[in-house]
């Protein structure tokens, strides 16, 4: 089978950190992603139309002089039990990222529009707090959930425990179950690290970085894991890996087995995009969507982090990007149609309908 690596830009501007979620009750996806001092979700009819988007709405803005009223990152959209919540990670004024933690807004019924401005419904997103039952003194950026055997976990990028949060300069995956499919508390206690910077492109320079960790699943049910990303966020070499489930007790390290080279890293192509990672991931019908930032520069850093989206294709391995971003295409449908145009469709409305039809929603409420 050959694969599609086009690869469509999805932001006009910086879009760190993006998530997107698809909301089977109105048929519109929403993106969320890291601005910093507050939180905004955008609205489209369908995964390319965030290019070009109007609805751009900031559901929420924290209080000052709090513990968590700076530092904003990493948001994350995810309908739980009947509701909308929106994990993030922040940090104290004044005291910087070492003060980094984990928390929590509940929205609306996941049966509405999360998409709800906060001047005009005031009450529509509510500050929860901390995720209650963390490790107060542990670092903690970057958290996700995902639901397995019944069960609602959150994985996150944190501190070694008891490192010296002054001087740490290793991030790495630790594993919690929710309580009862509470969102709002940790059951199990203390982490389980299930994944350390190992290999040697875990690294840039004397900083090691485990972090951004998504649940990807295949289509079929048959693959499950977790990709996350390493190296300097900072840098084109900045890339994503794999973190293989390979059964049993989600809570035993055994069970997790991380790949031996980088699932993603920067194209081939000195046109880039560059450093690829932190985002998430979408199925649509029998196909699997990676989102994802990635600068438009070899040596833009921290700027032009914008949502980029690239097909997954599934063997019997399991999931693979070729190892690299791909061919940066200009339109819908040369990304249909992939760099060597195998295939063509005549209407860009086709286009869309086939990336829409058949969505497979794969946050939904458990």
């Amino acid at each position: 089978m050959e694969y599609n690596n086009a690869v469509l830009t999805l932001a006009p501007h910086g879009t760190p950190d993006p998530f997107v979620v698809y909301h089977d009750h109105d048929g519109k996806f929403y993106m969320t992603y890291t601005t910093g001092d507050h939180i905004q979700i955008w609205e489209s009819d369908d995964l390319p139309g965030f290019l070009t988007c109007r609805k751009k709405i900031i559901v929420w803005r924290p209080p000052r002089n709090t513990d968590h009223s700076a530092g904003i990152w990493a948001p994350e959209l995810h309908s739980i039990s009947g509701r909308w919540y929106i994990l993030y990670c922040a940090e104290q004024p004044g005291v910087g990222n070492k003060s980094h933690r984990m928390f929590l807004l509940g929205g609306p019924p996941s049966n509405q529009s999360p998409s709800l401005d906060h001047a005009q419904h005031p009450g529509a997103w509510t500050d929860l707090g901390h995720i209650r039952g963390m490790l107060t003194e542990q670092w903690a950026i970057d958290g996700t959930f995902f639901a397995l055997h019944g069960a609602l976990y959150m994985v996150y990028a944190g501190s070694e425990f008891g490192a010296d949060l002054d001087r740490f300069r290793e991030s790495r995956l630790f594993i919690v179950r929710m309580r009862d499919g509470d969102p709002t508390t940790v059951a199990s206690t203390p982490p389980v690290e299930i994944s350390r910077p190992a290999h040697a492109w875990e690294w840039e320079g004397e900083t090691g970085v485990n972090e951004g960790p998504q649940w990807l699943e295949s289509p079929d049910g048959a693959w499950k894991g977790i990709v996350y990303s390493a190296g300097g966020s900072w840098c084109q070499n900045y890339k994503m890996v794999v973190l293989q489930y390979l059964g049993g007790e989600p809570l035993d390290a055994r069970s997790w087995r991380k790949g031996d080279r980088p699932f993603c890293r920067s194209a081939r192509s000195v046109r880039g995009p560059f450093g690829p990672g932190h985002g998430n991931f979408v199925n649509l019908g029998p196909e699997t969507f990676a989102v994802f930032h990635a600068t438009d520069g070899p040596n833009d850093g921290w700027e032009n982090r914008k949502a980029r989206c690239q097909r997954v294709m599934w063997t019997r391995e399991g999931p693979t990007m070729d190892g690299h971003v791909g061919i940066w295409v200009d339109g819908v449908e040369a990304f249909h149609a992939g760099p060597s145009s195998v295939k063509k469709k005549s209407t860009t409305k086709e286009i869309l309908g086939d990336l829409k039809a058949g969505y497979k929603k794969y946050t939904s409420g458990w």
